[in-house]
């Protein structure tokens, strides 16, 4: 293979791969963008490109056509850098892999063909997926790695607060973050402390709720910057799928229950969502019926919960294992017929589809050999692993192998349905794609 590495995860986890795929006699090298991607991959093998954005595609296109490369590997699939070099990469018939923290969690790294959400390859239909999960092992879903957060945090500081300071290095680079990092590294300071108060509120709703007395529905929120909200689904932000489901939730509601809006544990605290949701829920004239959770149990509350409504967060695929209905409101890889809710929202509150665990457990043995491997990207043990099994991945091509890769990400229609771009790539793949999810597998 002829690897060439993008922008990866602020650790030494894509070096390492690179190296190991080096060691095996494969071909790599990696392209530099900015002073964070320097900081952890310099010297031998790397690049650094300085120009502007608006070159990037076709300088990109010429590097990857003069190093004959196969393979363009990725953290993170909707970076704008990474969309135009994946045009690229399909003209000219490169392997587009993108790797991300796991659908499964924790300790599970996602290495996919292509993207996440709606650009993935992965099928959208559960026939395919029981058949596929034939003869496969149940996963062992136990922890076996871990980090101190301080790592993550100094190595996530050091990666965007570099590239702040450091800007002149690299004067071409453009940054897609939402806040400016100085702003949101601060925020996290009071965040921090508001969320030790937040704790003794967070046990004492635990408490009324797994008392079982009171029936709810739960609904999780994501990050404002979140990246699965702003490209793979039509609210441009969290607030905007809180005011569609609290909406709903006024109109359609149960006459008796509670909705329980949960805080993402790693939100900055730049947005103030706890008087954002009581506000929106006096708009609603539910204001009674409205909880505001930062913190808990989330398997508690999903043992719990009469329904769990998402945008595509991970906490849907957790939901589902729990066996607790799910209504998706954006593009989710787990959003499958028989699995999820499949009417609209309105009818979610009092006749919500159950997902059925056979398919469930067939959709997980799936991922788990598919598109996941075992790993951290801050532990030395658990880098090693994912290492290994990524390699493992590239060299054999497992997710092909098992045809649980469908030529065009099946997905792609329903982001035409919410009326957004349907692929960031060539016209002839929106035209194509069209013409079924499941059936058309392979190249």
């Amino acid at each position: 293979m002829r690897v060439m590495f993008l922008q990866g995860h602020p650790s030494a986890f894509s070096r390492e791969l690179g190296q190991e795929l080096t060691r095996r006699g494969h071909r790599v090298c990696r392209i530099n963008l900015c002073f964070g991607d320097w900081l952890f991959w310099h010297g031998r093998g790397t690049t650094n490109y300085r120009g502007s954005f608006d070159d990037w595609e076709a300088w990109i296109e010429a590097r990857m056509q003069a190093d004959r490369t196969t393979h363009l590997v990725y953290f993170a699939d909707r970076h704008p850098y990474h969309i135009a070099a994946q045009r690229a990469a399909r003209r000219l018939g490169v392997v587009c892999l993108s790797y991300e923290f796991g659908y499964l969690r924790p300790d599970w790294i996602l290495v996919e063909e292509g993207g996440q959400s709606a650009f993935s390859h992965f099928p959208d239909d559960l026939g395919d997926l029981r058949r596929i999960a034939l003869g496969l092992p149940q996963p062992d879903m136990r922890r076996r790695h871990g980090h101190p957060f301080w790592k993550e945090a100094v190595q996530e500081m050091a990666y965007h607060l570099g590239n702040v300071l450091l800007a002149p290095l690299y004067p071409g680079f453009q940054s897609d973050r939402v806040d400016h990092p100085v702003v949101e590294y601060l925020s996290y300071l009071p965040r921090h402390v508001a969320a030790r108060m937040a704790r003794r509120d967070a046990g004492r709703l635990m408490e009324r709720l797994s008392r079982g007395k009171e029936r709810f529905h739960l609904v999780a929120l994501q990050m404002a910057g979140d990246y699965q909200i702003r490209a793979n689904s039509p609210f441009a932000d969290p607030l905007a799928f809180l005011r569609t489901v609290f909406r709903s939730y006024a109109g359609m509601g149960p006459d008796e229950g509670l909705l329980v809006v949960k805080l993402h544990p790693m939100d900055n605290g730049r947005l103030p969502w706890r008087k954002l949701t009581r506000d929106l829920a006096k708009e609603f004239g539910i204001a009674p019926r409205v909880l505001f959770l930062d913190g808990g149990n989330l398997d508690v509350l999903l043992a719990r919960a009469d329904g769990c409504v998402v945008v595509n967060s991970t906490v849907g695929l957790h939901a589902l294992q729990a066996g607790c209905p799910v209504k998706a409101l954006g593009v989710a890889v787990y959003d499958i017929a028989g699995l999820t809710h499949g009417k609209g929202l309105d009818s979610f509150w009092t006749d919500p589809q159950r997902p059925d665990p056979e398919g469930v457990a067939a959709l997980v043995r799936v991922m788990a050999t598919a598109l996941h491997v075992r790993g951290d990207f801050f532990s030395r043990d658990g880098r090693r692993e994912a290492v290994a099994g990524v390699v493992a991945h590239m060299e054999r091509g497992i997710a092909r192998q098992m045809g649980a890769v469908c030529r065009f990400p099946p997905r792609l229609w329903k982001l035409r349905q919410m009326g957004l771009c349907a692929a960031p790539w060539d016209p002839a793949l929106q035209q194509a794609e069209g013409r079924g999810s499941g059936q058309d597998r392979g190249g």
